[in-house]
């Protein structure tokens, strides 16, 4: 690496940083997650925790229209699901380190466990949803398919990592 090439990351990156657009209602998408923990937090079954996936989606698509309305209405679409997708990941994130901590506190064999409980889900995930695009066709209806998928089995996997944290505490 040449000499000089940290110096330039270090230039470039809060110049970046400085032109990146101001975060409305949570991010630049639209998307106020804050929407996503109302819902759960007024939520009182697991089920009605799970109807919490997409609660982003209406402000985001009116932002989206209102901001981008010159964007195609499938792109607005993606990149609305992709941020909820990312808020549930940080989410999901935080809930599995949660847990992990109270597992370790019982036990190595089931934090381990628990690991490849993960593990193996994010492959489950990732598999469903390329079959839900795939299965969805080539055109809109796959390119939505997919991280719709991601989005409600991310937040499946929130609310079983959440009963968990209950059931543990």
């Amino acid at each position: 690496m040449p000499v000089f090439a940290p110096l330039r990351l270090a230039l470039v990156l809060p110049a970046a940083l400085w032109l990146a657009p101001p975060a409305i209602a949570g991010d630049s998408s639209g998307l106020d997650p804050a929407l996503i923990d109302q819902c759960l937090d007024q939520a009182r079954t697991d089920g009605a925790r799970l109807d919490c996936a997409g609660a982003g989606q209406e402000s985001c698509l009116a932002y989206a229209e209102a901001e981008h309305g010159d964007v195609a209405p499938v792109d607005r679409q993606l990149n609305c699901l992709d941020a909820e997708w990312q808020a549930w990941e940080a989410k999901l994130t935080e809930t599995y380190d949660k847990l992990k901590a109270t597992e370790e506190e019982r036990g190595a064999e089931r934090a381990e466990a628990l690991v490849t409980m993960e593990r193996d889900w994010i492959t489950f995930r990732d598999a469903r949803c390329a079959y839900d695009r795939i299965t969805n066709g080539g055109g809109t209806g796959g390119a939505l398919a997919e991280p719709t998928c991601k989005l409600n089995e991310t937040a499946r996997q929130v609310i079983l990592l959440m009963a968990y944290q209950r059931d543990r505490t």
